[in-house]
């Protein structure tokens, strides 16, 4: 090999055409990064694993017997469902709290109109999901 040709090789290997990462394969990574990325998110976002569908729901809740802390909660547009008073964030006028019961629920047997933040929980496996209650505003 003569001394041009060497060092026409060193020229090249030095402004990155031939070896390395080239501002073209740089981009083509970032973008297959990107896209795999987005493809989990979408994938993972439709998993039976993960819950779904976060929604505020206008209805009524009407609390269990006093010594248990339950509610049945009614939307206007679908099927009552149970959820625990103990486990929600709730507002009621300019009061918030979570881990006790909300002041519009404290009596049994009374329903009172409320807004709920709820989410669908698919079960794993395929065997359907279920309807959680998350937060609860009063509407008194």
């Amino acid at each position: 090999m003569s001394i041009s040709e060497r060092s026409t090789i060193e020229e090249t290997h030095a402004s990155g055409t031939r070896a390395g990462w080239t501002t073209r394969r740089v981009v083509l990574a970032a973008v297959l990064a990107l896209l795999l990325v987005s493809l989990g998110y979408v994938g993972g976002a439709r998993s039976p694993w993960m819950a779904h569908h976060p929604s505020v729901v206008s209805g009524t809740a009407e609390r269990v017997p006093a010594n248990v802390p339950y509610a049945y909660f009614q939307p206007d547009d679908g099927d009552k469902f149970a959820f625990r008073l103990d486990d929600v964030a709730w507002e009621s006028g300019d009061r918030v709290g979570s881990g006790n019961i909300p002041p519009c629920l404290r009596e049994a047997g009374e329903s009172v109109a409320v807004h709920a933040g709820v989410i669908e929980v698919a079960r794993p496996y395929g065997s359907g999901s279920y309807r959680q209650v998350l937060s609860v505003t009063c509407l008194d």
